[in-house]
């Protein structure tokens, strides 16, 4: 298939330079930029003796960030246990999410990730080396995270490439004008694009005409949280512990604390059983510090989670990253963050707990949001009055919390088998 001629220049010769001359400028005052372009150096000498221990050539799989990595995870797992003598290079986009792989992988001496790294600018000479140092036998793209001239030179060599969790909002540019006709340009050069579901599939055909390799295979992230889920009864946290519920509100940001603190300080104050956990999605020193203050301002007893303290304390504010996932197994309800704001975040991770999902009205940028609505597993919360009453419905009804429960993990339940559907569509390249 022929590269489409103008898309790959204008790519190469404005936009990236672009790109990267608003980085380096950017740096000086964003850390997460200022990391990213750091740790990316030397990353030829380090692909260079990684690749010299390959007996067979790798699996290289780019994820953007952790949300990204925890997608690819039920995969990797798969391919360690169908293909344990093929290596596995896994590269990231984000800081975060590179040391936060870094540490959950190293924990695991025999994992079949090889290399772990940043993927470097995506110039031509950068591609064309990636590829040769790696030799891969196939490049696994997650969600939405393209590199268009990894794709294109793995393309003119024969190098299969695979997008898994195929993600492709309503609102996105990239089946619409100007990004339409660019991203056919790279969507038409992966062999395989595994949608999350039909609409997804459908918007991938219209950037992508006719595209063959265009099926629906589902979300891994719902095979992801089952297996987290399975793991969860070995953490060991020191959380409260006493007669009554936890409620656990999720990856929250400033605009939602100030939506829900005060009802949930009230209900607190009401019901002297229950406890408190607070995760910012955020966990800065600063953060974890102003929500601390919050607790004592309103004679709530309180502490880091890092910090232990008291076992009776009514608050508990998580300071640490990687673990929300299993808090959600320990607690009876969960509000899940961001839906004040941009938009909630995952929803399905307090789901599968079995527990009641409750989130904000800015909530439309998730499917699982709506389904767990549609269903009964969810309550949407328009502000600090219906916070305090839902709550409080959910914290005096038990038959409601576990019907609502039920109904959250037996959706969850209902959307497993995106991990052997990728393995199905990848093993002809294995």
């Amino acid at each position: 298939m022929m590269a489409h001629p103008v898309s790959k220049a204008l790519y190469n010769a404005v936009a990236l330079p672009l790109a990267r001359a608003g980085a380096l400028a950017a740096s000086p005052f964003q850390s997460k930029i200022r990391d990213a372009l750091h740790g990316r150096k030397g990353w030829k000498s380090r692909w260079r003796q990684a690749a010299s221990g390959f007996s067979r050539q790798p699996v290289w799989c780019h994820v953007s960030s952790v949300g990204e990595y925890e997608q690819a995870r039920p995969v990797i797992s798969a391919l360690k246990r169908d293909f344990p003598d093929i290596p596995v290079v896994l590269t990231f986009c984000s800081p975060s999410g590179y040391r936060f792989a870094l540490k959950r992988e190293s924990l695991d001496y025999d994992n079949n990730i090889k290399l772990i790294d940043y993927l470097p600018i995506d110039t031509r000479g950068n591609a064309q080396l990636c590829i040769r140092l790696l030799n891969p036998r196939l490049i696994v793209f997650v969600k939405f995270d393209l590199w268009p001239n990894v794709i294109w030179e793995a393309n003119s060599r024969g190098i299969p490439t695979v997008l898994i969790d195929a993600t492709l909002s309503a609102s996105s540019r990239r089946h619409t004008g100007i990004g339409r006709r660019f991203y056919r340009a790279v969507y038409d050069h992966i062999d395989k694009i595994l949608a999350i579901g039909a609409a997804d599939a459908d918007r991938f055909l219209t950037s992508a005409p006719g595209h063959p390799g265009v099926s629906i295979a589902g979300d891994t992230r719902f095979d992801r949280v089952m297996e987290r889920r399975k793991a969860s009864i070995s953490l060991d946290v020191d959380l409260p512990e006493g007669p009554g519920l936890r409620i656990l509100a999720g990856s929250t940001w400033p605009k939602d604390e100030a939506q829900i603190l005060g009802s949930l300080a009230r209900i607190l104050k009401e019901n002297g059983g229950l406890c408190l956990i607070i995760a910012p999605h955020e966990p800065t020193t600063e953060r974890v510090c102003s929500l601390i203050s919050w607790a004592a301002e309103n004679e709530l007893s309180a502490d880091a989670l890092s910090r232990g303290g008291d076992t009776n304390r009514r608050v508990t504010v998580i300071d640490s990253v990687g673990i929300l996932a299993e808090l959600y197994s320990r607690c009876d309800m969960a509000y899940v963050g961001g839906s004040f704001s941009t938009g909630v975040h995952s929803v399905i991770e307090p789901a599968i707990m079995g527990i009641p999902v409750l989130f904000g009205p800015v909530h439309s940028n998730s499917l699982e949001a709506l389904e767990l609505l549609r269903c009964g597993g969810a309550a949407a919360v328009m502000g600090p009055e219906e916070v305090y009453e839902t709550v409080s419905s959910l914290v005096s009804n038990t038959e409601k919390r576990s019907s609502m429960g039920d109904a959250a993990r037996s959706y969850v339940q209902s959307q497993l088998g995106a991990t052997e559907r990728c393995m199905e569509a990848i093993a002809e390249y294995l």
